[in-house]
Protein backbone atom coordinates (compact mmCIF):
# COMPACT_ATOMS: atom_id res chain seq x y z
CA UNK A 1 0.00 0.00 0.00
CA UNK A 2 1.14 3.50 -0.96
CA UNK A 3 2.18 5.89 1.49
CA UNK A 4 -1.08 8.57 1.99
CA UNK A 5 -0.63 11.91 1.37
CA UNK A 6 -1.13 13.87 4.50
CA UNK A 7 -3.41 17.15 4.15
CA UNK A 8 -2.29 20.39 6.28
CA UNK A 9 -5.91 21.28 7.48
CA UNK A 10 -6.29 23.95 9.86
CA UNK A 11 -7.86 21.70 13.07
CA UNK A 12 -9.67 24.93 13.58
CA UNK A 13 -11.48 25.23 10.21
CA UNK A 14 -12.72 21.72 10.81
CA UNK A 15 -14.24 22.17 14.30
CA UNK A 16 -15.82 25.25 12.91
CA UNK A 17 -17.13 23.39 9.94
CA UNK A 18 -18.51 20.40 12.04
CA UNK A 19 -19.86 22.90 14.50
CA UNK A 20 -21.60 25.00 12.00
CA UNK A 21 -22.82 21.80 10.50
CA UNK A 22 -25.05 20.58 13.16
CA UNK A 23 -24.04 17.44 13.21
CA UNK A 24 -22.23 15.06 16.15
CA UNK A 25 -18.53 13.87 15.79
CA UNK A 26 -20.16 10.52 15.68
CA UNK A 27 -22.39 11.61 12.27
CA UNK A 28 -19.51 12.90 10.74
CA UNK A 29 -17.04 10.29 11.42
CA UNK A 30 -20.00 7.39 10.17
CA UNK A 31 -20.88 9.89 6.95
CA UNK A 32 -17.57 10.40 6.25
CA UNK A 33 -16.49 6.99 6.54
CA UNK A 34 -13.25 7.44 9.11
CA UNK A 35 -12.85 6.46 12.65
CA UNK A 36 -13.93 8.68 14.98
CA UNK A 37 -10.31 8.41 17.34
CA UNK A 38 -9.07 9.34 13.78
CA UNK A 39 -11.22 12.50 13.64
CA UNK A 40 -10.83 13.86 17.55
CA UNK A 41 -7.10 13.42 15.92
CA UNK A 42 -7.44 15.81 13.25
CA UNK A 43 -9.25 17.60 15.54
CA UNK A 44 -6.39 18.11 17.92
CA UNK A 45 -3.97 18.36 15.50
CA UNK A 46 -2.14 15.89 16.56
CA UNK A 47 -2.01 13.96 13.43
CA UNK A 48 -3.18 14.87 9.47
CA UNK A 49 -6.31 12.84 7.43
CA UNK A 50 -4.96 11.99 3.85
CA UNK A 51 -6.36 13.44 0.47
CA UNK A 52 -9.13 10.78 0.44
CA UNK A 53 -10.50 11.32 3.96
CA UNK A 54 -10.64 15.13 3.16
CA UNK A 55 -12.92 14.87 0.67
CA UNK A 56 -15.17 12.15 2.40
CA UNK A 57 -15.22 14.97 5.23
CA UNK A 58 -15.58 18.02 2.54
CA UNK A 59 -18.59 15.94 0.70
CA UNK A 60 -20.60 15.27 4.03
CA UNK A 61 -19.83 19.14 5.60
CA UNK A 62 -20.82 20.52 2.53
CA UNK A 63 -17.77 22.47 2.03
CA UNK A 64 -15.03 22.90 -0.62
CA UNK A 65 -11.89 21.11 0.21
CA UNK A 66 -9.83 24.19 -0.20
CA UNK A 67 -11.87 25.75 3.22
CA UNK A 68 -10.12 23.58 5.49
CA UNK A 69 -6.95 24.78 4.46
CA UNK A 70 -7.92 28.32 5.51
CA UNK A 71 -5.64 29.70 7.92
CA UNK A 72 -8.46 30.59 10.74
CA UNK A 73 -12.44 30.18 10.47
CA UNK A 74 -13.99 32.80 8.27
CA UNK A 75 -15.89 35.33 10.52
CA UNK A 76 -19.06 34.98 8.46
CA UNK A 77 -21.14 31.67 7.91
CA UNK A 78 -24.76 31.06 9.28
CA UNK A 79 -26.71 34.29 9.95
CA UNK A 80 -28.48 34.93 12.90
CA UNK A 81 -32.01 33.66 13.00
CA UNK A 82 -34.25 33.02 16.02
CA UNK A 83 -36.45 29.86 15.56
CA UNK A 84 -39.49 30.51 16.61
CA UNK A 85 -41.40 27.87 19.03
CA UNK A 86 -45.03 27.03 19.59
CA UNK A 87 -46.01 26.66 22.94
CA UNK A 88 -45.80 22.42 23.70
CA UNK A 89 -43.18 22.10 20.79
CA UNK A 90 -40.11 21.16 21.80
CA UNK A 91 -37.24 23.46 21.69
CA UNK A 92 -34.06 22.63 19.18
CA UNK A 93 -31.45 23.82 17.54
CA UNK A 94 -31.22 24.44 13.57
CA UNK A 95 -30.65 20.59 11.93
CA UNK A 96 -28.35 20.32 9.61
CA UNK A 97 -30.09 20.77 6.59
CA UNK A 98 -31.52 24.00 8.16
CA UNK A 99 -27.91 25.16 8.53
CA UNK A 100 -26.88 24.34 4.94
CA UNK A 101 -30.15 25.92 3.42
CA UNK A 102 -29.82 29.03 6.01
CA UNK A 103 -26.18 29.53 4.42
CA UNK A 104 -27.26 28.88 0.96
CA UNK A 105 -29.65 31.56 1.15
CA UNK A 106 -27.68 33.76 3.16
CA UNK A 107 -24.28 33.28 0.11
CA UNK A 108 -27.02 34.23 -2.63
CA UNK A 109 -28.33 37.12 -0.79
CA UNK A 110 -25.23 38.58 -0.68
CA UNK A 111 -24.29 37.98 -4.23
CA UNK A 112 -27.55 39.47 -5.03
CA UNK A 113 -27.02 42.05 -3.14
CA UNK A 114 -24.16 43.04 -4.69
CA UNK A 115 -25.41 42.79 -8.29
CA UNK A 116 -28.38 45.24 -6.86
CA UNK A 117 -26.17 47.68 -5.97
CA UNK A 118 -23.93 47.72 -8.32
CA UNK A 119 -26.87 47.70 -10.99
CA UNK A 120 -28.43 51.01 -9.08
CA UNK A 121 -31.42 48.64 -8.12
CA UNK A 122 -33.92 50.17 -6.01
CA UNK A 123 -34.57 49.67 -2.27
CA UNK A 124 -37.12 46.44 -1.46
CA UNK A 125 -40.84 48.06 -1.10
CA UNK A 126 -41.72 46.19 1.71
CA UNK A 127 -43.42 48.37 4.32
CA UNK A 128 -42.95 48.31 8.03
CA UNK A 129 -44.92 47.68 10.92
CA UNK A 130 -44.58 47.12 14.58
CA UNK A 131 -46.23 43.90 16.85
CA UNK A 132 -48.90 46.78 17.98
CA UNK A 133 -50.12 47.72 14.69
CA UNK A 134 -53.80 45.57 14.00
CA UNK A 135 -52.50 42.74 11.60
CA UNK A 136 -55.47 43.30 9.87
CA UNK A 137 -55.15 46.35 8.70
CA UNK A 138 -51.34 46.38 7.67
CA UNK A 139 -52.99 43.20 5.57
CA UNK A 140 -55.21 45.55 4.00
CA UNK A 141 -52.45 47.98 2.83
CA UNK A 142 -50.03 45.18 1.72
CA UNK A 143 -52.91 43.47 0.01
CA UNK A 144 -53.22 46.63 -1.95
CA UNK A 145 -49.97 46.79 -2.97
CA UNK A 146 -49.68 43.36 -4.14
CA UNK A 147 -52.62 44.78 -6.82
CA UNK A 148 -54.50 40.62 -6.76
CA UNK A 149 -57.65 41.28 -7.01
CA UNK A 150 -60.15 39.39 -4.79
CA UNK A 151 -61.74 38.16 -8.42
CA UNK A 152 -58.68 37.16 -9.57
CA UNK A 153 -57.99 35.02 -6.34
CA UNK A 154 -61.37 33.68 -6.51
CA UNK A 155 -61.08 32.58 -10.56
CA UNK A 156 -57.37 30.86 -9.89
CA UNK A 157 -58.04 27.38 -11.59
CA UNK A 158 -55.14 25.87 -8.82
CA UNK A 159 -53.76 26.17 -5.85
CA UNK A 160 -50.48 25.86 -7.78
CA UNK A 161 -51.57 29.01 -9.99
CA UNK A 162 -52.83 30.76 -7.24
CA UNK A 163 -49.27 30.33 -5.54
CA UNK A 164 -47.70 31.62 -8.46
CA UNK A 165 -49.15 34.72 -8.58
CA UNK A 166 -48.55 35.12 -4.79
CA UNK A 167 -44.98 34.54 -5.28
CA UNK A 168 -44.87 36.93 -8.11
CA UNK A 169 -46.72 39.61 -6.54
CA UNK A 170 -44.38 39.50 -3.36
CA UNK A 171 -41.37 39.49 -6.00
CA UNK A 172 -43.00 42.49 -7.31
CA UNK A 173 -41.87 44.24 -4.02
CA UNK A 174 -38.49 43.57 -4.08
CA UNK A 175 -37.83 40.31 -2.12
CA UNK A 176 -35.82 37.07 -3.18
CA UNK A 177 -38.61 34.08 -3.19
CA UNK A 178 -36.52 30.81 -2.88
CA UNK A 179 -38.23 27.37 -2.69
CA UNK A 180 -36.28 24.86 -0.38
CA UNK A 181 -36.47 21.12 -0.45
CA UNK A 182 -36.06 21.30 3.75
CA UNK A 183 -37.92 18.42 4.50
CA UNK A 184 -41.02 17.39 6.56
CA UNK A 185 -38.82 17.39 9.34
CA UNK A 186 -37.28 20.79 9.14
CA UNK A 187 -38.62 24.42 9.32
CA UNK A 188 -41.69 25.85 7.19
CA UNK A 189 -39.69 28.69 5.96
CA UNK A 190 -37.16 31.35 7.20
CA UNK A 191 -36.58 34.64 6.33
CA UNK A 192 -33.74 36.84 5.97
CA UNK A 193 -33.99 40.77 6.07
CA UNK A 194 -31.77 43.10 3.93
CA UNK A 195 -33.02 46.99 3.06
CA UNK A 196 -32.08 46.11 -0.61
CA UNK A 197 -32.76 42.52 -0.68
CA UNK A 198 -34.96 40.57 1.75
CA UNK A 199 -35.12 36.73 1.28
CA UNK A 200 -38.19 34.39 2.24
CA UNK A 201 -37.68 30.63 1.76
CA UNK A 202 -40.27 27.96 2.03
CA UNK A 203 -40.01 24.48 2.47
CA UNK A 204 -41.69 22.51 -0.70
CA UNK A 205 -42.56 19.62 1.99
CA UNK A 206 -45.72 21.00 1.79
CA UNK A 207 -48.78 21.52 -0.69
CA UNK A 208 -49.30 25.01 -2.44
CA UNK A 209 -51.87 26.11 0.10
CA UNK A 210 -49.54 25.96 2.73
CA UNK A 211 -47.12 26.83 0.65
CA UNK A 212 -49.07 30.32 0.34
CA UNK A 213 -49.38 30.48 4.25
CA UNK A 214 -45.82 30.21 4.75
CA UNK A 215 -45.08 32.87 1.78
CA UNK A 216 -47.12 35.34 3.81
CA UNK A 217 -45.93 34.53 7.38
CA UNK A 218 -42.48 35.10 6.30
CA UNK A 219 -43.42 38.13 4.50
CA UNK A 220 -45.18 39.36 8.08
CA UNK A 221 -41.92 38.90 9.71
CA UNK A 222 -39.99 40.60 7.19
CA UNK A 223 -42.40 43.69 7.61
CA UNK A 224 -42.03 43.52 11.56
CA UNK A 225 -38.09 43.21 10.54
CA UNK A 226 -38.07 40.09 12.68
CA UNK A 227 -36.02 37.58 11.35
CA UNK A 228 -37.57 34.03 12.03
CA UNK A 229 -37.24 30.26 11.22
CA UNK A 230 -40.80 28.92 11.56
CA UNK A 231 -40.93 25.36 12.58
CA UNK A 232 -44.45 24.08 12.53
CA UNK A 233 -48.17 24.86 12.78
CA UNK A 234 -49.23 25.59 16.49
CA UNK A 235 -50.52 22.42 17.81
CA UNK A 236 -54.36 21.78 18.57
CA UNK A 237 -54.06 21.95 21.95
CA UNK A 238 -53.04 26.08 21.10
CA UNK A 239 -55.63 28.69 21.43
CA UNK A 240 -53.90 31.66 20.41
CA UNK A 241 -50.97 32.68 23.36
CA UNK A 242 -48.44 32.14 21.73
CA UNK A 243 -45.01 33.92 20.69
CA UNK A 244 -46.00 37.51 20.21
CA UNK A 245 -44.39 37.81 16.28
CA UNK A 246 -45.42 34.25 15.55
CA UNK A 247 -49.33 35.05 16.45
CA UNK A 248 -49.01 38.47 14.53
CA UNK A 249 -47.42 36.81 11.70
CA UNK A 250 -50.47 34.06 11.96
CA UNK A 251 -53.14 36.99 11.89
CA UNK A 252 -51.33 38.37 8.96
CA UNK A 253 -50.94 36.05 6.75
CA UNK A 254 -54.38 34.91 7.47
CA UNK A 255 -55.87 38.37 7.09
CA UNK A 256 -54.22 38.91 3.25
CA UNK A 257 -55.16 35.00 1.77
CA UNK A 258 -59.12 35.36 3.64
CA UNK A 259 -60.43 39.29 3.23
CA UNK A 260 -62.85 39.41 5.69
CA UNK A 261 -65.83 41.41 3.30
CA UNK A 262 -65.66 38.34 0.88
CA UNK A 263 -65.38 35.33 3.56
CA UNK A 264 -68.40 36.83 5.17
CA UNK A 265 -70.37 37.38 1.95
CA UNK A 266 -69.35 33.77 0.93
CA UNK A 267 -70.89 32.38 4.42
CA UNK A 268 -73.91 34.21 4.12
CA UNK A 269 -74.58 33.28 0.41
CA UNK A 270 -73.87 29.22 1.55
CA UNK A 271 -75.60 29.29 4.91
CA UNK A 272 -78.49 31.89 4.04
CA UNK A 273 -77.35 33.71 7.52
CA UNK A 274 -75.52 36.72 7.67
CA UNK A 275 -72.54 36.58 10.45
CA UNK A 276 -73.80 32.76 10.80
CA UNK A 277 -70.80 31.29 12.47
CA UNK A 278 -68.99 28.32 11.39
CA UNK A 279 -68.98 24.99 13.09
CA UNK A 280 -68.02 22.27 10.50
CA UNK A 281 -64.71 21.26 8.45
CA UNK A 282 -67.30 20.60 5.50
CA UNK A 283 -67.36 24.51 5.18
CA UNK A 284 -63.82 25.30 6.04
CA UNK A 285 -62.84 22.88 3.27
CA UNK A 286 -65.45 24.75 0.66
CA UNK A 287 -64.35 28.11 1.63
CA UNK A 288 -60.82 26.65 1.66
CA UNK A 289 -61.09 25.94 -2.03
CA UNK A 290 -62.90 29.11 -2.92
CA UNK A 291 -59.93 30.59 -1.65
CA UNK A 292 -56.92 28.39 -2.61
CA UNK A 293 -55.75 28.31 1.05
CA UNK A 294 -55.16 26.09 3.40
CA UNK A 295 -57.68 25.31 6.41
CA UNK A 296 -55.42 26.25 9.03
CA UNK A 297 -55.47 29.43 7.16
CA UNK A 298 -59.04 29.63 6.34
CA UNK A 299 -59.57 28.67 10.26
CA UNK A 300 -57.65 31.08 11.53
CA UNK A 301 -59.27 33.98 9.73
CA UNK A 302 -62.24 32.61 10.89
CA UNK A 303 -61.70 32.77 14.54
CA UNK A 304 -60.12 35.92 14.48
CA UNK A 305 -63.30 37.90 12.82
CA UNK A 306 -65.25 35.63 15.51
CA UNK A 307 -66.82 33.59 13.31
CA UNK A 308 -65.75 30.34 14.68
CA UNK A 309 -63.93 29.13 17.89
CA UNK A 310 -60.79 27.12 18.72
CA UNK A 311 -62.48 23.88 18.60
CA UNK A 312 -62.58 23.97 15.17
CA UNK A 313 -59.30 24.37 14.80
CA UNK A 314 -58.23 21.09 16.71
CA UNK A 315 -60.42 19.08 14.46
CA UNK A 316 -58.29 20.04 11.91
CA UNK A 317 -56.65 16.88 9.84
CA UNK A 318 -52.66 16.76 10.90
CA UNK A 319 -52.10 15.42 7.37
CA UNK A 320 -53.98 18.64 5.81
CA UNK A 321 -50.92 20.42 4.81
CA UNK A 322 -49.43 17.44 3.56
CA UNK A 323 -48.00 17.89 -0.36
CA UNK A 324 -50.09 16.05 -2.83
CA UNK A 325 -48.50 13.01 -4.82
CA UNK A 326 -47.89 13.96 -8.72
CA UNK A 327 -48.86 12.99 -11.58
CA UNK A 328 -46.41 11.10 -13.18
CA UNK A 329 -44.58 12.54 -16.48
CA UNK A 330 -41.09 12.90 -17.61
CA UNK A 331 -39.87 14.61 -13.90
CA UNK A 332 -38.04 18.01 -14.45
CA UNK A 333 -34.75 18.69 -16.06
CA UNK A 334 -32.29 20.64 -13.93
CA UNK A 335 -32.92 23.84 -15.58
CA UNK A 336 -36.57 23.47 -14.51
CA UNK A 337 -35.63 22.61 -10.50
CA UNK A 338 -33.54 25.97 -10.55
CA UNK A 339 -36.59 28.06 -11.65
CA UNK A 340 -38.77 27.03 -9.29
CA UNK A 341 -35.79 27.13 -6.67
CA UNK A 342 -34.84 30.04 -7.20
CA UNK A 343 -37.29 32.15 -8.58
CA UNK A 344 -38.05 34.98 -11.12
CA UNK A 345 -36.47 38.20 -9.45
CA UNK A 346 -33.15 36.39 -8.49
CA UNK A 347 -32.75 35.10 -12.20
CA UNK A 348 -33.67 37.84 -14.43
CA UNK A 349 -31.04 40.81 -12.10
CA UNK A 350 -28.52 37.84 -13.01
CA UNK A 351 -29.47 37.69 -16.61
CA UNK A 352 -29.43 41.57 -16.88
CA UNK A 353 -26.20 41.70 -14.92
CA UNK A 354 -24.83 39.37 -17.17
CA UNK A 355 -25.70 42.06 -20.23
CA UNK A 356 -24.80 44.39 -18.14
CA UNK A 357 -21.25 42.91 -17.66
CA UNK A 358 -21.60 43.25 -14.13
CA UNK A 359 -20.52 39.75 -13.85
CA UNK A 360 -18.92 37.08 -16.43
CA UNK A 361 -21.19 34.37 -17.66
CA UNK A 362 -19.02 32.18 -15.87
CA UNK A 363 -20.50 33.81 -12.30
CA UNK A 364 -23.51 33.63 -12.92
CA UNK A 365 -23.48 30.36 -13.84
CA UNK A 366 -21.78 29.18 -11.27
CA UNK A 367 -24.25 31.19 -8.74
CA UNK A 368 -27.32 29.51 -10.72
CA UNK A 369 -26.12 26.09 -10.66
CA UNK A 370 -27.31 25.14 -14.20
CA UNK A 371 -25.55 24.28 -17.29
CA UNK A 372 -24.19 26.90 -19.77
CA UNK A 373 -27.33 26.12 -22.45
CA UNK A 374 -29.58 26.82 -19.70
CA UNK A 375 -28.39 30.50 -18.88
CA UNK A 376 -30.18 32.40 -21.64
CA UNK A 377 -33.27 30.48 -21.33
CA UNK A 378 -33.69 30.52 -17.65
CA UNK A 379 -36.71 31.96 -16.57
CA UNK A 380 -38.44 32.72 -20.05
CA UNK A 381 -40.62 29.68 -19.85
CA UNK A 382 -43.22 30.90 -17.76
CA UNK A 383 -43.25 34.14 -19.95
Amino acid sequence: MGKVTEVPITPAVLDWAISESGYTLAQVAEAAGVELEDLNCWLSGRARPGVTAVRALAQTLRRPVAAFLLPRPPAVDTPDVRFRHMPGAAARSLNPTERRYLRKAARLQRMIRWLADEMSEPDSAVPRASLEDDAGDVAAVVRERLDVSVESQLACQSASAAFDAWRAAVEDLGVVVFLFQLGAESCRGFSLWDDRVPIVAINTAWNDEARAFTLFHELGHLITRTNSACITAPPAAVSGAWDPAERWCERFAAAVLVPEDTVRQLIAARQGVRAARVTDLATVKWLAGKFRASLRAVTLRLIELNLSHWDLYRELPAAGDARRGGGGGKGRDRQEIQEDQLGTRAIDLFRRAVDADVVSRSEALTSLDVPDPALDSLGTRSE
